[in-house]
Parts: structure tokens; C-alpha cells; sequence
């Protein structure tokens, strides 16, 4: 039987990337049917952190964490070169962000990765419209000099599962070796590290994993307070009904119901059009479909993207006033007022 494991990079110290990747962690064990039918390895500078977890840790010193920042100070090169490294321990590995959570078995992705088959999160564009964003003319600009510009066909792919064997390990040195030379767009193009794989990648068979995993790369606030909530509520030493206990949080963070939209109606009739948004939020905190353990971050964090909102829209002390009394039941409208603060 082939070994495969899933590898997790976490550095820095900060407790929100130690629940991300901590959930992550036990949404995979959730979901795993087999027991032996994968494992699950941590490359992180926070080793003592996991003690008692069921994953092999690989501690990282400040010496390889600034290495794998490379010469021109890149944060995610170290990602690559996590995924160049781990790459070699199994026969399969995929690389999973923290902030991914999986609703269906790892194992069934597994099976998608062979020596002729790559593995990655999710298609986001072809060469063709990605050379036209703003954020990319510079850089297309500057391949199309050097002589270096891809097929428009060429597809770039999310890299928050990055999948393959260890036969195609070598692919990530040429991803790191493109991620050097592409030193002077780091600032603009943060993702030059999932764009240089995709590039790597270029002519191989590549499919796509996002109908097993939410990656809520563009969410993490909400997510972030449920993970808070989860780990103060339960704590974070692990236990074996940890990954069961996980399932209280939702993959994906509740959206209101259909009725809960119908009986906003009559509420939000009375909110300008550029109040509305902030309204919408400030009726939905007030009740949200979870685990009751979970309503206060929920609410908390709706509310405070809330009064953001509001803030943007330089909203008066009367005007907030006046809201609260239309979107907020009495008994809550204390809490809310105590967020303004």
C-alpha cells in the first residue's frame, strides 16, 4: 500500500493559524473512514503546541524558516519549499492551507494523484483573462520582454491543496526557482507562489479537490470566531472526541434562512440603500443558525463587520442610533451599543 499523508506548514506563534490549522486537523480525522489510510505531518516552529495530537511533527528552527524565505524576503516561498521537502517523505502528499476544512474523506483525493496526475484546490483562470487584471500587466509585461510568456490556454490554480507524488517532487524547485526570479512582483502579486506551481505545472494533467474541502481563504473573519469559539469552549488539548466535537462548526459560516430573509423585509424597507448591507448584518447576529456556544462570536463578529460598514459610510452617532432601534430586538441592543465603543 502507498503511503500518503497530508502536510500542514504553521509559523509565527499566532494562535489564529494554530486553530485554523488545528481545525483543519480534526476535520480531516472526522472525515477519514480508514484509519491507516493516511497520515497527517506538521512542519512548524511551535512543536510543543501539538503534544498529544495524532500527527508526525517536524519542528522548525528560525534557521530554515529564514532560508526558505529565500534571499529577497518572501513569506510564502516558504510554503513551497514545505511542499518540496515534505514531498519526499511519502509516496503521496498533499499540502493543505490552515484554513481549509474538509466535508468529505481525504482519502477520496488521494486516489486522484498519481505520477501522471497533479492535485490543486481549485481552476480560478486561464493565462488569457489573469494577463489582463491590473494586478498582473506588470508581470506579463515583463515575460512578454523576456521572451517568457505562457500559452494563454495556461491555467492558474488556487493553491491551497497542492497534491502529487514523490516521483514529481522535482516540480516544486522549479516553482521555487521561478519564485526567485519574479522577485520584483512580490509586492503586487502576493500569489506569485501559486502562480510560478501553476506555471510549473504547464502541460501536465491537473484536476481539482474543492469538491471535498472549503477553503474560506476569502471568509477568514468569520471562521476565525468560530474557531475561537470552538477551542474556548472545548479547549485545545486533543482527545479522541475532538474531531466528532469539531462537526459543531459549520463548514461554511450560516447564512440566514429564507424565512429569517422574509421577515428582515419589512425592517430593511426602512434602511437607505447605502445603510442596507450594515442592516442586513446587524438583523443577522441577532440570531444564527449554530451551536448556541457558538451565537456570541457569531454575533460578534457580524456585528463588528457591521459597525465597519456603517464607519465607511460615516454613519452619525443618530444615524447608528436609529438603526439599532429598527435591526436590533431591546434585550440585545446593549451589546450591540457596547461594540461601538
Amino acid at each position: 500500500m502507498d503511503s500518503s499523508h497530508l502536510l500542514y506548514l504553521l509559523y509565527g506563534g499566532n494562535a489564529v493559524y494554530r486553530q485554523e490549522a488545528k481545525l483543519s486537523i480534526l476535520s480531516a480525522l472526522r472525515e477519514r473512514r480508514v484509519p491507516d489510510s493516511f497520515t497527517i505531518t506538521l512542519m512548524t516552529d511551535e512543536p510543543q503546541t501539538f503534544e498529544g495530537w495524532p500527527v508526525t511533527v517536524i519542528a522548525l528552527s528560525t534557521e530554515t524558516l529564514a532560508q526558505w524565505k529565500g534571499a529577497y524576503g518572501y513569506t510564502h516561498r516558504r510554503k513551497a519549499c514545505a511542499i518540496a521537502a515534505g514531498a519526499k517523505l511519502a509516496d503521496k502528499t498533499i499540502f493543505v492551507d490552515t484554513d481549509t476544512v474538509f466535508f468529505k474523506d481525504p482519502a477520496l483525493l488521494f486516489e486522484r494523484i498519481s505520477d501522471q496526475q497533479y492535485l490543486m484546490d481549485e481552476f480560478e483562470w486561464e493565462w488569457a483573462e489573469a494577463k489582463l487584471r491590473a494586478d498582473y500587466v506588470a508581470f506579463s509585461d515583463e515575460l512578454i520582454a523576456n521572451g517568457k510568456a505562457p500559452a494563454d490556454s495556461l491555467k492558474l490554480y488556487n493553491s491551497g491543496i497542492c497534491g502529487m507524488t514523490r516521483a514529481n517532487a522535482g516540480l516544486l524547485d522549479k516553482a521555487i526557482a521561478l519564485i526567485d526570479e519574479w522577485n520584483g512582483h512580490y509586492a503586487k502579486l502576493h500569489t506569485i507562489e501559486q502562480i510560478a506551481v501553476s506555471f510549473a505545472m504547464a502541460g501536465t494533467n491537473v484536476v481539482t479537490a474543492n469538491d471535498c474541502i472549503h477553503h474560506y481563504y476569502s471568509k477568514k473573519r468569520y471562521h476565525h470566531t468560530m474557531n475561537q469559539g470552538f477551542f474556548d469552549h472545548h479547549g485545545e488539548r486533543y482527545h479522541a472526541d475532538l474531531p466528532t466535537l469539531a462537526a459543531t462548526v459549520p463548514v461554511h459560516f450560516p447564512k440566514p434562512s429564507l424565512l429569517a430573509k422574509v421577515k428582515a423585509q419589512p425592517r430593511l424597507i426602512a434602511v437607505s440603500k447605502a445603510f442596507r448591507p450594515a442592516a442586513k448584518l446587524m438583523i443577522q447576529g441577532q440570531k444564527v443558525a449554530t451551536a448556541e456556544y457558538l451565537q456570541p462570536y457569531c454575533r460578534k463578529a457580524l456585528w463588528v463587520r457591521a459597525i465597519e460598514l456603517l464607519r465607511q459610510k460615516h454613519a452619525t452617532a443618530r444615524k447608528i442610533e436609529h438603526l439599532i432601534k429598527i435591526c436590533i430586538a431591546p434585550a440585545q441592543q446593549a451589546e450591540f451599543r457596547a461594540l461601538l465603543n
